[in-house]
């Protein structure tokens, strides 16, 4: 099953996708207040950093493309500075906005959030939320027309903002009527698609209970879901309804079958935004490929998980995506997939960290090596000497434990974000490729007498040295436990002769 999730996945770099909606651009400028203004009795914030993300319908298209499918989003924004950042931001996450329109007479919806040491101060928001003009709603509808039959999927992303108008729907029914495309819809009200009757539409409980006019349960919210199945399917005319619950998972119904549960897995940090347009992604790609709805809503589900664990507005790629179905995702075996996956990090202006080592037996120096290693930056890689290397290292009689046991064990470490093995008895090549922002290694050495010195100047890599913790080593370890069994065969062998003696 895993392969074939794997092949699903793998598909969706053929995909050919549509993304409508309403953009949002954020902003998010960090600083922090340092005095009283001379003007008003108020603090003066000085500005450290800005950041532009995309909101709304436009996570959806850069969710969707990180996935891997060629993705084209339309919409409506201004002729400002906002939907400039907008589509700059787009253009980087290769998402085509040639079908973008700009109406001199909108202002792009833009929310600026103003933080400090991690709290937000203020959010001030801007932009026009009336309906579009009937001239930008004439040349949405062309430009739908004209990539229908080379689609897909199309996802509508209705935020409320006025870009899909009854015209727009309307519009679709017609194109939909002649030539069927997967189509998924995600809107505050989902109501208003009943006649488009989208193949799944993705409410969260707020918008759940909205839609069924009933009560906020405090527990047990599938279970009160489930109850209204039936009444989901005929308000939103949907074959399939994915219900987000966040920290309950998912509730998949589908015409005609048993409900299907999704719990969310654990994890510990719970700061991503935008969870819930990678799931509709990921669910639209899956419906796309022809997958069974269930198999679909896992395929989502998985997604969502992986943007869970990071910070910020945040995608999945496709490669993290096949990688959390494997038996130990964070171990890397090919070097393409290596490639792919440090070319992601470093577009995101992640600072990467790499150590290496043989962790034969994992123990407190390694874990301090590691924790070290892991405050440096932002991702850690860890470089694992194979069998074969630490035998030339370290002798015949090594490693105890064999590489897939070692690798399991330290996937098993928080601290930890991917694993590579290597065959030389050096990292040398393998630092070669990943090229580190910082370098750090373990032991009573300076930056310069490192043997990996001469590369990680030229490549002009930060070096960290950790100094190794006195008697913590698998050295020290083996020995002591050779003495331990050496002193219980003296022992044995005393009593042995003890024995003899007296007979």
């Amino acid at each position: 099953m895993k392969e074939k999730l794997s092949d699903i996945i793998g598909n969706f770099k053929n995909m050919k996708v549509l993304v409508i909606g309403d953009a949002i651009l954020d902003t998010y400028v960090k600083g922090a207040p340092d005095r009283v203004s001379r003007e008003a009795p108020v603090l003066v914030f000085n500005v450290d950093e800005q950041e532009h993300q995309c909101g709304g319908a436009a996570n959806t298209a850069i969710n969707v493309a990180a996935l891997g499918a060629d993705t084209y989003f339309l919409t409506v924004v201004g002729k400002d500075s906002s939907s400039r950042e907008l589509m700059e931001v787009l253009k980087k996450h290769k998402v085509h906005t040639d079908y973008i329109l700009r109406d001199k007479g909108r202002v792009t919806i833009a929310k600026k959030r103003i933080t400090s040491a991690s709290h937000q101060l203020m959010r001030i928001d801007e932009g026009t939320t009336s309906p579009i003009t009937k001239i930008c709603e004439s040349e949405m509808l062309q430009h739908i027309t004209s990539l229908h039959p080379t689609l897909d999927a199309i996802i509508v992303s209705d935020y409320g903002f006025g870009v899909i108008t009854c015209g727009i729907i309307d519009g679709l029914k017609e194109l939909q009527s002649q030539g069927h495309k997967i189509l998924v819809a995600d809107a505050r009200d989902l109501s208003r698609f009943k006649t488009l009757k989208p193949d799944a539409v993705k409410p969260n409980y707020e918008e759940t209970i909205k839609l069924l006019q009933i009560e906020k349960a405090s527990y047990n919210r599938a279970d009160q879901v489930l109850e209204y199945s039936k009444k989901l399917h005929d308000i939103t005319g949907a074959n399939k309804v994915a219900v987000t619950l966040d920290v309950d998972g998912v509730l998949f119904l589908e015409k005609g079958k048993s409900a299907y549960r999704i719990l969310a897995v654990p994890q510990d940090h719970k700061r991503a935004i935008g969870a819930g347009d990678t799931f509709i992604s990921a669910l639209t790609l899956s419906l796309a490929s022809k997958v069974k709805g269930e198999v679909a809503a896992q395929i989502a589900a998985a997604a969502a998980a992986v943007v869970v664990q990071k910070e910020g507005t945040v995608g999945c790629s496709n490669i993290e995506l096949k990688a959390y179905f494997t038996a130990v995702p964070k171990y890397i075996t090919q070097t393409g997939q290596l490639l792919e996956i440090l070319k992601d990090l470093k577009k995101q202006g992640k600072k990467i960290v790499f150590t290496n080592g043989c962790f034969d037996i994992i123990h407190k120096g390694h874990i301090a090596l590691l924790n070290k290693a892991r405050e440096a930056g932002d991702v850690l890689i860890v470089g694992v000497n194979n069998d074969n290397s630490i035998r030339k290292l370290k002798g015949p009689e090594r490693p105890i434990n064999n590489l897939e046991d070692r690798i399991t064990v330290l996937a098993g470490l928080q601290s930890v974000d991917y694993l590579v093995a290597f065959e030389d008895e050096s990292p040398v090549e393998l630092i070669k490729e990943v090229h580190p922002d910082v370098f750090v290694k373990g032991g009573n050495y300076t930056e310069t007498s490192i043997p990996e010195a001469p590369l990680l100047e030229k490549l002009r890599c930060e070096v960290k040295i950790v100094p190794y913790i006195e008697e913590h080593s698998t050295t020290h370890i083996i020995n002591k436990i050779r003495d331990i069994n050496h002193e219980v065969e003296i022992e044995v062998s005393s009593k042995d002769l003890s024995k003899a003696q007296l007979n």
